[in-house]
């Protein structure tokens, strides 16, 4: 499958009220971009240009691009954060205890490389800025959901989809920039601490993994530092540095019609946080009908925290739970789940 990355709003500290940010993502299988492609192209045939924006077309082409969309079996993701409820100090000492984390067993290391490797990754923590560090935070979530949903809705209705994962993230620059570099770096292992804590969840029936097996660590391939450093003993397990870096490329937004997806997706959900949509309502079905019902009952976008619980506004609870009804099923019948 090809998964499209982008975000949306600046993640900046502000004091402003309803400052959402948002990242999302739009996985679909390859032999369906065709079917992406010829949506986007009616659409900017209504504009001109390569690429449109949300914020220059009409809603009700953008309501419409979103129902064509939804009729495919692309899969649309979202975590969203208001920054406005987060401090500049509340962040940053977020960031800071993740780092601290990451050193709790450097003294269980027996190689001088693997210390050296554990102060690096704290190291680059703790020299993002707000802005980097809050846009690590919502990236990270947000791959850790695609990879958790995508596996148990495709596993049970089109399982060749997950025999590649070929990431496609907006790029910024020509070349990368330093936090796209320390975010390629540090994501397989921010994942796999999150993957340590909530394991990953398999159906045991009605499904066929056949096709993702081959991101399995093979019989001895395991990482032994888990168990020799850290004493935790993992007998089988994901290989997550191959799923994320095996196919992973930064690409021109204006080029590429998936990257314009996630950018209409991303878009969407903040400008619908944000109560910008003439009809509120209408807009979160459409979005809602893009996106997939999450493992347990919690609502269909994730909302990330930096440090700091907060309840979202009664209006944007309703909206979310537009959403969530319209979202499509993670599971295809009834079938029996295993960690």
């Amino acid at each position: 499958m090809l998964i499209f990355v982008d975000e949306s709003g600046s993640f900046t500290a502000s004091e402003t009220p309803n400052s959402w940010c948002v990242v999302a993502a739009y996985a679909v299988p390859e032999n369906q971009i065709a079917h992406v492609k010829s949506i986007l192209r009616r659409l900017r045939s209504k504009y001109g240009g390569s690429e449109t924006k949300l914020g220059q077309m009409r809603e009700t082409d953008y309501f419409e691009t979103l129902h064509k969309l939804s009729l495919l079996p692309g899969l649309g993701f979202a975590v969203a954060c208001d920054v406005s409820l987060h401090s500049r100090d509340v962040v940053e000492a977020h960031r800071d205890s993740r780092a601290i984390k990451v050193l709790e067993h450097i003294d269980k290391m027996r190689f001088e490389s693997g210390r050296q490797g554990l102060q690096q990754l704290a190291d680059d923590l703790r020299a993002l800025p707000f802005q980097l560090y809050a846009q690590l935070v919502l990236q990270v979530k947000l791959f850790d959901e695609v990879i958790r949903r995508t596996t148990l809705y495709y596993a049970q209705r089109r399982p060749q989809a997950l025999g590649n994962f070929r990431w496609r993230l907006d790029r910024k620059d020509t070349r990368p920039t330093a936090y796209e570099e320390v975010f390629r770096r540090l994501l397989p292992s921010l994942l796999q601490t999150s993957g340590l804590h909530e394991p990953m969840i398999a159906l045991s029936e009605g499904a066929d993994y056949s096709y993702f097996n081959r991101f399995d660590f093979k019989n001895g391939q395991m990482p032994e530092y888990l168990k020799d450093d850290y004493g935790i003993q993992v007998n089988d397990g994901l290989n997550l540095g191959m799923l994320l870096r095996e196919d992973f490329e930064l690409v021109d937004s204006a080029t590429d019609d998936g990257i314009q997806v996630a950018d209409l997706l991303a878009g969407g959900v903040r400008r619908l946080l944000r109560g910008g949509f003439s009809d509120d309502e209408a807009a979160a079905r459409l979005l809602g009908a893009n996106m997939v019902s999450p493992i347990y009952r919690v609502p269909t976008i994730k909302l990330a925290s930096l440090g700091r619980e907060s309840i979202v506004s009664p209006h944007v609870a309703k909206l979310i739970r537009v959403m969530d009804g319209r979202a499509k099923g993670l599971m295809k019948a009834e079938t029996k789940l295993q960690r």
